[in-house]
């Protein structure tokens, strides 16, 4: 307990330090891939999992109209008996913007994922986890070029029964030992309620943290007989450019092991692209009719023999 005390420690320490930050492309996806936002979560379901999305905006190329297209892909897995978890995250998008701190946003990365389980109670678990990534930075007034930037995260996240809480710091830059400009400090919530026989609600919030600056998301999920899940989701942490978006989403169990789904953002306020040389104050208010982005989730769980793959994952 006393290793644990200081390990739980030194993350919030490092949580606590001071931030200012842009909002990058690969959190906006948490809502299909929670490690996006918390490395902790590697391994918590109990099977190996992989995740793709393809986002693109419009879903179907118009006659002399801009395109944007993003994918993004998760993979984790526990290991040691359910003591540890593994994973990793890769992300490829064709945006390439400065943003408000003067940092530019990353268009492709890569990062290796671990996470420590430990039971406190039973039904109560903690895990702690970090990631390591590597990322691609588009250089804006420089043609054709680009430099590899390094980036570390902590997380920790807490389960009781049918809730679930976390604390994370995902993406530390260490491009030139920049931790006066880390991203941001996350926290999360959310409950998963029975909602009558195979009926289920899982409800709760993201807030993500800034220099003075502090949002809100919330969320909602109702599963119908485990065949059909609708959700909801207000991302007041934004868009690319740092605006509000409202998704709604949709996802079908084929099976215990597969699933897909699709997600549509109703407010679509991140039109706006920006040419090499351009910068960005970080907002936009520009809204065109063709400007949400449209998400395909496709997610395949493989069975590791603990029997887990016979629950219903939300």
């Amino acid at each position: 307990m006393i290793l644990m005390r200081q390990i739980l420690v030194t993350i919030f320490s490092c949580l606590a330090l001071t931030v200012m930050a842009q909002q990058e492309s690969l959190r906006m996806v948490y809502p299909f891939i929670p490690l996006s936002i918390n490395p902790a979560e590697a391994g918590n379901k109990g099977v190996a999992s992989v995740t793709g999305i393809f986002r693109r905006k419009p879903l179907f190329q118009q006659t002399g109209g801009a395109t944007s297209s993003q994918q993004y892909f998760s993979f984790d897995m526990p290991i040691q008996q359910e003591k540890w978890g593994i994973g990793f995250l890769a992300y490829n998008t064709d945006q390439s913007y400065s943003l408000m701190g003067g940092g530019v946003a990353a268009n492709l990365g890569l990062a290796g994922i671990l996470s420590k389980r430990f039971v406190v109670a039973k039904g109560q678990n903690l895990q702690l986890g970090l990631n390591l990534g590597l990322n691609q930075y588009p250089i804006l007034g420089r043609n054709g070029t680009s430099e590899f930037g390094g980036s570390l995260g902590f997380g920790v996240a807490y389960q009781f029964d049918k809730l679930e809480i976390g604390l994370s710091r995902p993406t530390q830059s260490l491009r030139n030992l920049e931790w006066s400009n880390p991203n941001p400090i996350y926290a999360r919530m959310a409950y998963t309620l029975p909602a009558g026989q195979g009926n289920w609600l899982k409800f709760g919030a993201l807030m993500r943290h800034q220099i003075a600056d502090t949002r809100v998301d919330l969320h909602g999920t109702f599963w119908w007989q485990e065949k059909l899940g609708l959700g909801l989701w207000w991302q007041n942490t934004g868009s690319e450019f740092s605006n509000e978006a409202l998704l709604g989403s949709i996802e079908v169990p084929l099976g215990r092991n597969f699933r897909v789904g699709y997600a549509y953002d109703f407010l679509g306020r991140n039109s706006v692209y920006f040419t090499p040389g351009t910068s960005n104050t970080g907002t936009s208010s520009v809204q065109t009719a063709a400007s949400g982005y449209h998400q395909i989730f496709i997610r395949y769980e493989i069975d590791l023999g603990n029997g887990k793959i016979a629950n219903f994952r939300l």
